[in-house]
């Protein structure tokens, strides 16, 4: 990998996070006790109502055969988030304001390292809110946000991903004496900046923004106990998009309506998970300013999963997994019918994001199963294998670029296997995780692709 681009080296930043992290760590360590894990906030004896706290991740990762086109086949990177959350709560009223900054260092200068990756020293929460209502049970918070809705397949807070979704506008939240809770958004989303993959790589800073040309709105409601240790979620979302002189989008116009029931795991019992969910509206088939054409708009999204929480001290869970996401039948006519996932995140069903990325919610149709296992207190190990098809011969393979247009290869692409591993080494303040995948490509591509991972995230 290239380790300076255009005459700036990268690896001061990381020794800035890191001596962040080496800082913190041994203040946690001298004070981690029986009192629970060592917070800032108590450290800094602040004013009650006030609270400063954060995380610092720093992660490695590598990957060999890449399978998605216009990037190196073998790359690394280092990726350095650091996060730094500050509020008061007094009463009713409240105010946030949540700093980012996400680097990254040695990515080949044809990395696909992007915004996705890098959003040097922004702002990715500030907010005022109030509560009210019987029991303070509903609030309005006002300004920049970030928010996880229901399965987080169409809102979502990246977890993995290195930066994060947020919203600029207006959210209500209620919950009911019932149990029950409202959600209701009205936003524009944030574009991260810059855009351009080369300022990317060189951590060049550009304050985030959002448009008029980008709007979005959602409505979640989810209710409780609709059958034993069974929730459902319901939701309708709606995204609004035309070009303006500072942003070019894909003019989507269309709304997104569905369900989920998800019934709660619990020792030697089965747990489910349906989600399904409809699109319909109109797009265009690029953000390119000559694109004039809107597109018919008609997608779909199934996912199943029928679990089974196996007796004994390891709490071992065994999951059955389906996932469908329509696509496109003709990249030729008027017609769109590949599924948007809109401001969902992919890691937690798909594999990691980062160098690997390689499969999404759309033209998709794949089983696969899960284990996830905690062999020891404060240790959790995960295990995924899947097979993929495609939706429609005729359009794309996730994230890779491939496609036949002509549709005459063959639907199935191949097979994918993740393992994970978690480890609470100061449980509340220090996490090493690492990680990998095995991806055997055929048909649009024949290529074995293999990525790993290693993380260590210090909370305070």
């Amino acid at each position: 990998a290239v380790n300076a681009i255009n005459g700036v080296h990268p690896m001061p930043i990381g020794r800035i996070s890191l001596s962040l992290f080496v800082t913190f760590m041994s203040l946690a360590v001298q004070s981690h006790g029986a009192d629970g894990p060592w917070r800032l906030t108590e450290a800094l004896g602040l004013p009650e109502g006030f609270s400063i706290s954060g995380t610092q991740r720093t992660r490695a990762e590598t990957l060999s055969n890449n399978v998605r086109l216009g990037s190196s086949k073998n790359d690394e990177v280092v990726t350095f988030q650091t996060l730094l959350n500050t509020s008061y709560q007094k009463d009713s009223f409240g105010f946030q304001v949540e700093f980012i900054d996400a680097r990254q260092a040695l990515a080949d200068y044809d990395s696909l390292t992007s915004a996705d990756a890098v959003n040097t020293l922004d702002i990715l929460q500030a907010n005022i809110s109030y509560r009210f209502g019987s029991s303070n049970n509903s609030r309005v918070k006002v300004g920049r946000l970030t928010a996880d809705y229901g399965s987080r397949r169409l809102v979502s807070r990246h977890r993995f991903g290195n930066s994060i979704n947020a919203f600029d506008g207006i959210e209500y939240q209620r919950r009911g004496k019932s149990g029950y809770e409202l959600r209701l958004l009205a936003s524009q989303p944030v574009r991260r900046l810059p855009s351009n993959r080369i300022e990317a790589r060189t951590n060049d800073r550009e304050s985030d923004k959002s448009s008029s040309a980008q709007q979005f709105y959602a409505a979640f409601l989810t209710l409780p106990d609709v059958m034993e240790r069974t929730s459902l979620d319901l939701f309708a979302l709606a995204m609004r998009e035309s070009d303006s002189a500072e942003v070019n989008t894909r003019n989507r116009d269309h709304e997104t309506l569905g369900f989920r029931l998800l019934r709660a795991p619990a020792v030697e019992k089965y747990n489910f998970e349906l989600e399904s969910v409809y699109q319909n509206g109109s797009r265009r088939a690029s953000t390119s300013p000559f694109d004039r054409i809107d597109l018919d708009h008609e997608a779909y999204y199934q996912y199943a999963m029928l679990g089974y929480s196996l007796p004994g001290l390891s709490r071992t869970r065994v999951m059955l997994e389906y996932s469908y996401a329509s696509g496109d039948k003709n990249p030729f006519d008027t017609n769109s019918e590949s599924y948007d996932s809109l401001f969902g995140v992919t890691t937690f069903e798909f594999g990691p994001t980062g160098l690997y990325g390689v499969l999404d919610r759309h033209n998709i149709s794949t089983p696969g199963v899960r284990v996830v296992t905690y062999p020891k207190t404060g240790v959790e190990l995960m295990l995924s294998y899947r097979h993929f098809w495609l939706a429609e011969a005729r359009d794309s393979l996730g994230r890779t670029g491939r496609q036949d247009a002509s549709g005459r290869t063959d639907n199935y692409v191949g097979q994918h296997l993740e393992a994970r591993v978690r480890w609470d080494v100061m449980p509340g303040n220090l996490r090493i995780e690492s990680g990998g995948a095995w991806l055997h490509t055929e048909n649009l591509a024949d290529e074995n692709t293999l990525y790993a991972y290693a993380a260590a995230t210090f909370t305070f």
